[in-house]
């Protein structure tokens, strides 16, 4: 008799690790348009992980997914950001199995001007010199744990500054989705919500996101029956 722990499935894409404990798709698969989306980017696998960074927010994951996945709000919540970048020229694509977010950055930008959120729940964004990763874990119905990873090609000291900088820029932005978020759980704890029409424009992610949550839960299927 064999005694031992559950295992798990590991798998290792463009240098990042992967595990499930009950797969249910190959990770290839469950990838879907990401490879293709990122085949023209340098190797990822050079890019070493240097700096973590964990947040906690009073509101359900899917409200901060929601928010993650759609450009509507930049003008209004993040207006540093919105100097960086072109927003006028700011697209929003469903794509299989993840939503990308693009802009035209302007001179001095530190991001990269691509965004890109990825089923379930995790994220992958690009700047010139690097990108970071975040992860979105549910740690109850009204509250959300985001850990970022930030990876970057030169690991100099001399670029420890500029690393720093980058990362500080980053979570700002991260930072000032907070308070919008956590009033929106409010709004969906008074039962006084009620729901409207989706920018086609900017709410494309949106969209696409709650689409594959009613999926995984079979309730558009019972729908349609």
């Amino acid at each position: 008799m064999t005694i031992r722990l559950k295992q798990v499935a590991l798998e290792v894409w463009r240098g990042l690790l992967f595990v499930a404990i009950a797969p249910e798709a190959p990770l290839q698969q469950q990838l879907g348009a990401l490879p293709d989306e990122v085949a023209g980017r340098p190797a990822l696998e050079d890019l070493a992980a240097l700096a973590e960074e964990r947040f906690v927010i009073d509101c359900n994951w899917k409200i901060y997914t929601d928010n993650f996945v759609e450009g509507y709000h930049v003008p209004a919540i993040h207006p540093a950001f919105r100097r960086q970048i072109d927003f006028e020229a700011f697209e929003t694509v469903a794509l299989d199995g993840l939503v990308r977010m693009t802009a035209p950055l302007r001179e001095g930008a530190f991001y990269g001007g691509t965004w890109m959120w990825c089923w379930p729940n995790w994220t992958l964004s690009v700047y010139p010199d690097g990108m970071n990763t975040s992860r979105i874990n549910p740690l109850g119905a009204d509250r959300t744990e985001l850990i970022y990873h930030f990876y970057f090609a030169d690991r100099s000291e001399a670029g420890a500054d500029k690393r720093r900088s980058t990362i500080e820029q980053n979570c700002q932005v991260v930072r000032e989705d907070f308070s919008i978020c956590e009033e929106t759980q409010k709004n969906y704890a008074s039962g006084g919500f009620d729901s409207g029409p989706l920018s086609p424009r900017h709410e494309q992610g949106v969209a696409y996101f709650q689409r594959r949550i009613l999926d995984s839960l079979g309730e558009r299927a019972e729908a349609a029956e």
